[in-house]
């Protein structure tokens, strides 16, 4: 009796050969130098590919519908593995829950197209040459093809941990991705309470403004505050600014970032930002009014993890732009929502401004006057600009949000306030592109500024004052968003059990941060986890 079906022989070893060649030798040239490991990845690669293919002649017309959709999605996956240099991971996958039209117009290109068709082309050949007729003793055959990927497994080199060929490896991420964003979305809804009493009581009889402006993919090395050789911040410049000179981020990717700046997470335990209720809620006991003010596009509408901390504030806006396709998103939308809630009756009040900042694409995040550094990244996706290109839109955007914070500066001044300056993550300029949860070791996606603006008013309280001092004294100090958190409850007063001083960057027994991932020099990572 015949193992092998010979037509589905024939079959499987082409087009797992065609399959390979066309997906996975680029993904993996582009993960590995041409030596040992990318071809050992190559040989497991075709060894999965033919038993695929076998698998789906045995399986008819139902095989067809799934070469199908294997053909197209791996063109798909590919486009976006090549063109944004992204290995193949659930965090890869995440990024669609969470995008909207405004991010999805700043990656895409026709570039993809080419992609598709080349994904419609193969996908009718191969439906063109698929077996007619399977014999029976053909699944037999299918087992020993099972057995001889298992044994193949075993000589799977360690670099290909969560780097599997595809399709598998991005079916299998896929999947993952999926279960993960229905788990975070049932621990958002049942977060706890953070325990222990809140203890409130102003310094001075003026309501306390606690603001704070977080943007979006802003790298700290491309602002001149912190020694970049471009003009990006003229404005913030001629403000009393305290500037902390490194400090990192809590991930390489909004969500990650954002719930764990705003809880009691820490890099090191992450968990609280999935169980337990943000500090927004200790305000809120505190008496403080607290607003949520933003254009984050997908991250500020839905039942997103940022969402459902933003949610947490009595007042809680959207800018319209969100909802507006093809609008120029930018920090300035904010300032006439701010304008709003600064002429409401006196409160202590903590406002949370979260911008667009310079996300891709950053040539959209600003308008015709900060235009100033030239060419332009003018296509569709980044992923067709040059590397000169998109830096150049990449600065004009950060003359953008240099403008706002003058303009946040402008407002509060007059004011009891304090206001905090920090960015979720950075961005990839050089070489690959965007940014990644999966990219902690990489510093232009975790070196962040951190700033302080005090206004006049709230530098006479002797109390404050102490405070602004202390923070001068720790900017060489490295710091990270674990100590955002506490540094909010700190300079606010306020008092629980859930604070601690060594996280506060205004109080003297701060202690240092050592980042587990990367250790800054420039941007050279040079001690890696």
């Amino acid at each position: 009796m015949k193992l092998f079906g010979r037509s589905e022989s024939c079959y499987a070893l082409a087009w797992g050969a065609i399959y390979t060649v066309c997906t996975n030798v680029p993904y993996y040239a582009m993960l590995f130098p041409l030596n040992s490991i990318f071809v050992k990845s190559i040989l497991l690669s075709f060894i999965y590919a033919v038993s695929m293919f076998y698998l789906l002649c045995l399986l008819g017309k139902i095989g067809k519908i799934f070469e199908v959709i294997i053909f197209i999605s791996s063109a798909i996956v590919l486009y976006f593995s090549l063109s944004f240099n992204y290995v193949q991971t659930k965090d890869m996958f995440a990024l669609l829950w969470l995008t909207n039209v405004h991010e999805a117009m700043g990656v895409f290109s026709p570039v993809l197209f080419v992609y598709l068709a080349a994904g419609t082309v193969l996908t009718y050949l191969a439906l063109r040459t698929f077996p007619k007729k399977t014999a029976l003793a053909s699944w037999a055959g299918l087992l020993i093809l099972c057995l001889l990927c298992g044994a193949a497994k075993q000589f799977q080199p360690v670099e290909l941990k969560g780097r599997h060929p595809m399709p598998a490896g991005y079916l299998s991420h896929f999947g993952h991705s999926v279960k993960q964003q229905w788990r975070m979305k049932d621990m958002f809804a049942l977060r706890t309470e953070l325990p222990g009493n809140v203890v409130y009581r102003r310094e001075g009889g003026s309501p306390l403004f606690v603001v704070l402006a977080l943007g979006e993919s802003l790298r700290a090395d491309h602002l001149t505050l912190y020694g970049y050789e471009r003009e990006t911040t003229p404005l913030s410049g001629q403000l009393p600014l305290t500037v902390f000179d490194r400090c990192y981020s809590a991930g390489a990717g909004t969500t990650e970032s954002v719930t764990r700046m705003l809880t009691r997470a820490t890099l090191g335990s992450p968990a609280a930002a999935l169980t337990e209720k943000s500090v927004i809620s200790l305000f809120r006991k505190a008496g403080f009014r607290t607003v949520w003010l933003t254009n984050q596009g997908a991250m500020a509408t839905g039942e997103t993890p940022v969402a459902s901390i933003a949610k947490e504030c009595e007042l809680y806006k959207t800018h319209p732009s969100v909802h507006t396709i093809g609008a120029r998103i930018q920090d300035s939308d904010l300032l006439p929502m701010l304008d709003e809630i600064l002429t409401l009756p006196p409160q202590d009040t903590l406002i949370i401004l979260h911008s667009f900042g310079s996300h891709i694409n950053p040539e959209h995040r600003y308008a015709d006057e900060f235009r100033r550094y030239l060419p332009i990244c003018s296509s569709f996706s980044v992923a067709d600009c040059s590397d000169q290109e998109l830096v150049n839109s990449y600065d004009n955007s950060i003359l953008a949000t240099d403008a706002y914070w003058k303009g946040l500066a402008d407002r509060l001044k007059d004011r009891n306030a304090v206001l905090i300056v920090t960015s979720d993550h950075g961005d990839r300029l050089h070489g690959g592109r965007g940014h990644s949860p999966s990219l902690m070791d990489h510093p232009e996606l975790r070196w962040i500024p951190f700033m302080v603006y005090a206004s006049p008013f709230f530098r006479e309280n002797p109390k404050h004052r102490e405070q602004l001092t202390q923070a001068a004294a720790h900017t060489a100090v490295p710091c990270s968003h674990d100590y955002l958190f506490h540094s909010l409850l700190g300079i606010s007063g306020i008092g629980t059990p859930c604070y601690d001083e060594k996280l506060d960057v205004f109080s003297k027994a701060m202690t240092p941060y050592a980042d587990p991932y990367v250790v800054l020099k420039g941007l050279k990572q040079t001690s890696p986890l």
